[in-house]
């Protein structure tokens, strides 16, 4: 190399420094290699460490490093038949936000909320189920905060894009109906209003057969293909709330988040106007189901009231239609529900649980 010219002593220095380098790098990727593989647990070790995932991160400084994300569980916790646990949740919160599907008490707490508020958060409720940008209208609607909002959802996303963003000073009141149950109750509401045209479609009167004196006479047939496609309320259901994702976001997320009964509307409204208005405690709000207005013709050409067809087919429409062939989770939902059929005082606490 000394005898050589500068160019050529220069190049061969730049190779050997490449020879070096790239040597280096060799052997500490084997030795980085055999330090995270060596370790191996026992079977038994296996079995008592919690499992976990893991991912690589960039740094600030441009180094790595490892993200652990302990796997997480729901525990579900009956609260006191007394009320008197949940009555100190609601008294310990800022505000208190009641979501439910179609036909599970919405329209009965939002009015409730409307008369609670003194009429604050009229024509906001339901910006919570939007995804157009307008639920920071919420904040200049009106300078004093409603401490009862109550919301349908339609979308399992915009749900869990609640539970994930919720403070720890907001409490979640979920108002749950079982599936079979609500989707009754929601063909029921949906062809009442067909026959009342309301909102009107013209598309609607094809439905019926026959209408006389507000009153609607539908093909047994025709009731079927409507109820397979589960048009407006019969669609918002729990297969489309109560998902992998919404479970999962409970789960990661933590959020303040009580599950109960829609039967237990009027013990929810007296608990939440303890806190926020006084007044209306025991002056409850119940919509009741609307009249029989629509006849089902049978095969036979006999015709029943559209309740006793919904009665007496309701349990067979869930697998012969399919209804939930969609649902995600359902085994959780189903978990949930036998809970909260052992609490007393009908209302279920939801706490993650970190492993």
């Amino acid at each position: 190399i000394m005898g050589s010219d500068p160019k050529s002593r220069a190049a061969r220095f730049i190779w050997l420094w490449l020879v070096l380098f790239v040597s280096s790098s060799a052997m500490l990727t084997v030795i980085f290699h055999r330090s995270v593989t060596a370790w191996k647990p026992s079977p038994k070790q296996s079995r008592e460490l919690p499992m976990s995932s893991a991912s690589m991160a960039s740094t600030s400084d441009g180094g790595l490093e490892v993200r652990v994300h302990s796997q997480s569980h729901i525990d579900w916790e009956c609260l006191p038949g007394d009320h008197s646990n949940l009555r100190r949740k609601i008294a310990s919160t800022d505000n208190v936000i009641v979501v439910m599907p179609a036909k599970a008490a919405g329209t009965s707490m939002k009015f409730f909320a409307r008369r609670c508020n003194a009429n604050t958060i009229e024509g906001v409720q339901d910006l919570l189920r939007k995804d157009d940008g307008s639920i920071g209208k919420i904040l200049t609607k009106t300078w004093d905060m409603p401490g009862v909002f109550v919301s349908h959802f339609w979308s399992p996303t915009l749900l869990s894009r609640l539970l994930r963003t919720v403070s720890r000073h907001t409490l979640i009141l979920y108002s749950h109906r079982e599936e079979t149950s609500r989707f009754k109750s929601a063909a029921h509401h949906v062809f009442t209003q067909w026959c009342r045209h309301e909102p009107p479609k013209p598309q609607w009167s094809t439905f019926f057969q026959e209408k006389q004196d507000k009153h609607c006479n539908v093909h047994e047939n025709k009731l079927i293909e409507a109820l397979r496609k589960k048009p407006q309320e019969m669609g918002f259901g729990n297969a489309e709330l109560l998902t992998c994702g919404t479970f999962k976001s409970i789960e990661e997320y933590a959020p303040e988040i009580v599950f109960t009964s829609y039967e237990n509307a009027n013990i929810m409204q007296n608990l939440l106007a303890e806190k926020y208005c006084p007044k209306q405690v025991n002056h409850t709000h119940h919509v009741g189901k609307s009249a029989d207005i629509i006849s089902v013709q049978l095969q036979s050409g006999k015709n029943v009231t559209i309740s006793d067809w919904l009665d007496k087919k309701s349990s067979f429409l869930d697998w012969t239609l399919e209804l939930n062939n969609r649902a995600t989770c359902l085994a959780k939902t189903r978990r949930m529900e036998d809970e909260l059929l052992t609490c007393d005082g009908g209302f279920l606490n939801a706490k993650a649980v970190v492993l």
